[in-house]
């Protein structure tokens, strides 16, 4: 009860409200508001797939909710895991757009 009460003051709009803050800086400047933009909304489509593919395994295979939700959250880790080892590292870096417009 208490994880869940410190959960809550720390992350009181969810995970997904500082997502935007640091996905931004993954990305080349002269696409960063696109390709972020892009990102964000592709993790929340597919989102709101997660309680109909985690009711459907829960139902089909007949074992509750928790496994199901322990296979889709140590898939979901091991994604993020290997986007951070394979995305390029911004910090200190001078980040100048190679577009010019105009």
């Amino acid at each position: 009860m208490i994880g869940y009460v410190v959960q809550g003051a720390l992350l009181s709009g969810g995970a997904g409200c500082l997502i935007p803050t640091y996905m931004s800086e993954r990305f080349p400047t002269e696409v960063r508001a696109t390709a972020s933009a892009f990102c964000y909304h592709q993790g929340a489509i597919f989102g709101g797939l997660v309680p109909l593919v985690l009711t459907f395994f829960a139902e089909f295979y007949q074992v509750g909710l928790v496994i199901p939700m322990l296979v889709g959250t140590v898939a979901a880790a091991t994604s993020v895991v290997i986007a951070l080892l394979i995305s390029p590292e911004t910090k200190g870096k001078v980040l100048v757009a190679e577009l010019q417009v105009a």
